[in-house]
């Protein structure tokens, strides 16, 4: 992973690589393909393009966020599971986190904490630990996902156990906790 652009540039050859279009090529090709191979391929590389800083600003400028949310719906988990990755990988960044705050980003991540997918599931938990603000905490916190939280608290899987229990330990308060177990019986 590249951390600066300067850093980049010294392993870039000559003829160079344009990011930007390159990305732009991606999501045009998800776009267009009526593959699902193909679309999980492109999916699967622009989640990995996600996991460097160095290409954030070009993947704000060619949309990249707006497809994962858009993914996160999909019928497809394998798609929703990239689509999460992608997230998780790019919102630690104060730019992309609050675009995805402000691009309906957390109620996306909310409908898939039902998924049988513990990986789907595990993104989507982080995603939201990193999306945490004390100004947006009812959005974060809310008795749907305090629930949702503390029925993964209690899975078999111990990596989903162990999330849920961080984030029920480290963003809620035992009123959210009480609040949630009486909206969800």
């Amino acid at each position: 992973m590249f951390h600066k652009p300067q850093d980049l540039l010294k392993r870039t050859p000559a003829d160079g690589i344009n990011r930007p279009e390159f990305l732009k090529q991606l999501v045009q090709e998800f776009r267009k393909t009526n593959s699902a191979d193909s679309k999980l391929q492109v999916l699967a590389n622009l989640a990995n393009f996600a996991y460097d800083p160095v290409n954030y600003q070009h993947i704000r400028s060619q949309k990249v966020i707006d497809l994962f949310i858009e993914q996160l719906a999909s019928d497809d988990n394998q798609l929703i599971a990239f689509a999460a990755a992608g997230l998780c990988n790019l919102v630690n960044d104060p730019a992309n986190k609050d675009y995805v705050i402000g691009n309906g980003g957390i109620q996306n991540i909310e409908k898939n904490l039902s998924k049988a997918d513990d990986n789907i599931i595990l993104s989507c938990i982080t995603t939201l630990m990193y999306l945490y603000a004390p100004e947006i905490k009812t959005d974060i916190v809310n008795p749907s996902i305090v629930g949702y939280m503390l029925s993964h608290a209690q899975s078999e899987n111990p990596k989903l156990r162990n999330v849920a229990k961080i984030f029920l330990k480290d963003f809620c308060t035992e009123h959210d906790i009480q609040t949630a177990i009486t909206s969800n019986t």
